[in-house]
């Protein structure tokens, strides 16, 4: 069985890599926090509902002089349920496979070298780790559909790719694409239906950009544009091309960081922010072949409208290792239960 870290693209000699800390890290694309653009519920351990004040009727009519009747009046409710599911990553290594490379040199010496818990190595392991359930957060959240299938099964999952990184829950694409089919605003992008991966990326011009954006804007429900807390959230095709119409006006373009190092344009005092980490899933996971499935993506969405519940905030944060004395293996779990919903499917524009 290979290390989880691979070796193999350095030569094992006293005049190379001796000490895996020397190892540098790529600068590679990661998913921010999940609490940036999501509300968090936690509490969420099994089905759950949660209820809501949608409004109530009209009040107000002319005096009735004596002996009045009492006007019908109610306030409207409307509720979510929450369904998690279970999701966990459970990976193991042996030392034994660590032997050979340049890893050795951070084992334990003695009876525990196959020990891997408190070394420098593990501490690698795991930072990397972190980093993929982040990513892997993003997908469950976006990404997944309890009917997910290959491209070659008439789905969108790209051949080749398990659908079982993609079938937990039914994630917010696919209830923003249910909400528009039930009538909540969207705004159609011609770009998305070109029939080559060049033209669909090319077919986001700056005007394009420009014109999605707006139509979007002004397809918001009232109620959204008075409160004030609307956000775009696009695809990183979408961003670049509406940075290049500002610059093509002369118009300040330069990102601004909501905070750090999530960077965002303004569209009318409405915040875009750039998801490069859709576009690099859609395009690895979503490759139809001769096209990508809807490569351009933009919702106009509140924040509050964007739930993850589950039974705690901390959890997909903490990882249990430890180290098996039998079958000497060590072992990383990280297991959780999660679901995402969108709280109000009419409050909201979906650009696809």
């Amino acid at each position: 069985m290979a290390s989880i870290v691979s070796f193999s693209a350095f030569s094992f000699t006293a005049e190379q890599i001796r000490d895996i800390n020397e190892l540098v890290f790529d600068e590679l694309l990661h998913a921010p926090d999940i609490n940036f653009i999501h509300q968090m519920f936690s509490g969420i351990v099994y089905d759950k509902e949660i209820g809501f004040i949608s409004g109530a009727g009209l009040v107000g009519q002319a005096g009735q002089g004596c002996n009045p009747t009492a006007q019908s009046w109610a306030i409207s409710t409307r509720k979510v349920t929450w369904t998690p599911k279970e999701w966990e990553v459970f990976v193991s290594e042996c030392a034994e496979d660590l032997k050979s490379t340049a890893a050795v040199y951070a084992l334990n010496k003695g009876t525990r070298v196959d020990d891997l818990t408190d070394t420098d190595y593990m501490a690698i392991v795991v930072k990397v780790l972190a980093d993929a359930v982040k990513d892997f957060m993003y997908r469950l959240i976006w990404f997944n559909d309890t009917n997910a299938a290959n491209v070659s099964a008439s789905g969108i999952i790209t051949n080749g790719v398990s659908v079982n990184y993609f079938n937990i829950i039914d994630g917010l694409f696919k209830q923003l694409e249910t909400a528009v089919s039930g009538g909540a605003p969207t705004v159609a992008i011609s770009a998305n239906a070109a029939v080559t991966k060049a033209a669909q990326l090319s077919g986001m011009t700056d005007a394009a950009a420009f014109q999605l954006l707006s139509d979007m804007y002004y397809a918001a429900p009232v109620e959204m544009r008075g409160a004030g807390k609307m956000m775009f959230i696009v695809t990183q095709t979408i961003a670049d091309a509406y940075q290049q119409y500002l610059i093509g006006k002369g118009i300040e373009s330069t990102y601004k960081n909501l905070v750090e190092g999530i960077p965002s344009l303004t569209f009318l005092g409405v915040p875009v922010i750039p998801m490069p980490f859709w576009d690099k899933n859609i395009q690895a996971y979503n490759d139809l072949g001769a096209t990508y499935y809807k490569p351009h993506r933009a919702v106009l969405i509140e924040k509050a409208n964007l739930g993850v519940g589950t039974p705690s905030e901390e959890a997909y944060g903490e990882f249990d290792i430890w180290y098996d004395k039998t079958s000497r293996k060590n072992y990383i779990l990280i297991k959780d239960k999660l679901d995402a919903k969108l709280l109000n499917d009419k409050r909201l524009v979906y650009g696809y």
